[in-house]
């Protein structure tokens, strides 16, 4: 991309925000006039690695998709940009951050002037505060060198509180769909990692397109996290894209207990039904190959070798696991 049209998209890309700024601050819809100059999205990126149907998006998404999470931004600038490279080059088609990953954002938008047909970009906004809201979509934005991102995301919901939080008028969830209608985002979604139910609440309530949820041998049980049986049934019935993360129980599952190494950890999430991708940070070399390895090859888990994973999992892995995420801040 040369300067004259990396200038014209900032150009572009500021006016959007302006346009938005104006609309989140004075509580009303652009006009058609303003949105009849919008950009149009570009066309879903293809892969030769496996891929599945992104819910009723109608994009095809890899099965692997690649983590912008702190492990990776913080392994230093040369192996980040050498490690998104590898896997984008060996094709993944979809990279997962958020705007509170450290330098994820900025990493990634460092590639994007010649990558950007090559992915979709899934970022997210933690802040609960509707004065911020919008600055913080700004700066992802230009972090990423892009006019739009793929999905963009209320990132961490929590319990019933959180969601009333979110809720109020001119809040996150107001302001993320009229991010959508500006097509600053071609899908919205929210992230979540220990409740449900609260979830399945958000959905009900604001139709998501996208939705990132832990997914792993520890998230399943009616009265536990509840993500498998509760959550998945529902969002796949409706046709709701889901990216599953934590399935190697961030750090506290794989390796750590016998018989989940990172291959049994991936390939159990992957064989649950209507999941089409998986998140997973890769901060080094042996991760990358490792990863694109198990999706090439992928085999998924007889119902009965689900269910004997289940049962192996039970005590002390899925209660550690457990205590763990409802103390955990997925901010970093």
């Amino acid at each position: 991309m040369d300067s004259r049209e990396e200038k014209a998209r900032g150009i572009k890309r500021r006016e959007f925000i302006e346009r938005g700024m104006a609309a989140a601050l004075g509580g009303c819809v652009l006009s058609g006039k303003a949105r009849a100059v919008e950009s149009d999205f570009l066309p879903f990126p293809e892969s030769k690695l496996p891929v599945r149907p992104f819910g009723n998006t109608g994009a095809n998404v890899t099965l692997l998709t690649f983590g912008g999470g702190g492990p990776w931004a913080n392994a230093g600038e040369d192996v980040s940009l050498r490690l998104l490279t590898e896997a984008l080059d060996r094709g993944v088609n979809c990279i997962d951050t958020a705007y509170t990953y450290g330098r994820s954002e900025e990493l990634i938008g460092r590639l994007m002037p010649a990558r950007r047909r090559q992915v979709l970009i899934h970022t997210k906004i933690g802040t609960r505060d509707k004065k911020l809201w919008w600055e913080h979509l700004e700066t992802s934005l230009k972090r990423l060198n892009v006019d739009y991102v793929d999905t963009l995301m209320i990132h961490h919901l929590e319990g019933p509180d959180d969601l009333e939080k979110l809720e109020g008028r001119d809040g996150p969830f107001e302001l993320l769909h009229r991010a959508k209608e500006q097509k600053l985002a071609r899908w919205i979604g929210v992230s979540t990692h220990t409740d449900s139910r609260v979830l399945l609440e958000a959905d009900r309530r604001h139709n998501f397109d996208h939705v990132v949820m832990s997914l792993n041998v520890a998230t399943n049980g009616f009265s536990d996290m509840g993500f498998e049986e509760t959550a998945l049934p529902v969002l796949a019935r409706k046709g709701t894209a889901v990216t599953a993360m934590k399935a190697m129980g961030a750090g506290r599952i794989v390796s750590r207990f016998p018989g989940f190494d990172y291959k049994t950890c991936l390939r159990y999430t992957l064989s649950l039904a209507s999941v089409p991708t998986v998140t997973v940070t890769m901060p080094n070399h042996q991760f990358v190959l490792n990863n694109v390895e198990v999706v090439k090859e992928f085999q998924p888990f007889s119902q009965k070798e689900m269910a004997a994973l289940k049962e192996k999992a039970q005590g002390e892995l899925k209660t550690s696991f457990r205590d763990f995420m409802h103390t955990h801040k997925d901010f970093a």
